[in-house]
């Protein structure tokens, strides 16, 4: 589930790897560190990428330095470093819980880098208008004009307290079967997803469904904190001001989720 979740937001921390110039408090960008980390119910194992905050320029607007050597603590107890600037540590059969707290805490330089997050509920009825839908396929001998699309379909749960809600399309056959012949010379995804919203509903717009085969649909119950860094990818190193940041004495992300699944099967007719 990890590995979904970061290219969406490698823009956004991109941006705050390069932003130093656009900050409206003055900063020494080598004693600022950039954290990020997403807490995923069900795991048991916590993960921690830490790097600098680089001055903008061309030559830093890709990169990223790691930064080594660090003692993290979660809850008190140690982190280790698994890789360089990535730091972890193993629950065992404990496994992240709804409902638990986090805390972060490290030192750098003279400074107190720490976050808190809470894991949230899972999602409660998550639901789909349809697990299975029919449409034409689209071929090069082609003749007469296809049918439109299939209707929308409209996933759904529970959602009294208007928290935020993410979601995932994920294409799950190990090779592509295109719908139409034409999307073989596009630079299409196998995933994609869904704006954050605090709606109990969203549509899924069957146009976007480029392959025949199996999908997965995985609902992910965020805290604000992800909505609002998700909502910062609009934004460009130009006029970014103010980066959305979880981390006290630092920036980047320390969050938690939860999710939920349903399937669907998009089939030729």
């Amino acid at each position: 589930m990890k590995n979904i979740l970061i290219p969406i937001l490698l823009l956004t921390l991109g941006l705050l790897a390069s932003c130093g110039k656009e900050l409206t408090t003055p900063v020494e960008p080598d004693k600022v560190v950039i954290v990020e980390s997403y807490l995923y119910a069900g795991d048991s194992a916590i993960t921690i990428k830490v790097t600098k905050l680089l001055p903008y320029s061309e030559d830093t607007t890709d990169a990223t330095e790691y930064i080594s050597g660090l003692n993290l603590q979660i809850n008190g107890a140690d982190l280790t470093e698994t890789g360089t600037g990535v730091y972890t540590l193993l629950l065992g059969e404990k496994r992240i819980q709804s409902g638990e707290s986090y805390m972060l805490k490290f030192l750098y330089f003279s400074d107190t880098v720490s976050s808190y997050t809470l894991i949230p509920d899972k999602p409660s009825n998550f639901n789909i208008s349809s697990n299975t839908i029919y449409t034409d396929r689209i071929t090069s001998t082609s003749s007469g004009m296809p049918s439109g699309p299939p209707s929308d379909l409209i996933l759904s749960w529970d959602n009294t307290d208007e928290s935020y809600y993410y979601v995932l399309i994920q294409y799950l056959e190990a090779s592509r079967d295109y719908i139409n012949y034409r999307s073989a010379s596009l630079d299409l995804s196998d995933t994609t997803s869904i704006s954050p919203t605090n709606a109990s509903e969203t549509r899924l717009g069957t146009r976007n469904l480029n392959f025949f085969g199996s999908y997965r649909i995985i609902l992910f119950k965020v805290n604000d904190d992800f909505a609002d860094l998700y909502q910062q990818t609009d934004v460009n190193s130009n006029n970014i001001t103010t980066p959305v940041s979880t981390i006290n004495n630092g920036f980047g992300v320390f969050t938690g989720m939860t999710s939920d699944t349903v399937y669907l099967e998009v089939i030729e007719n």
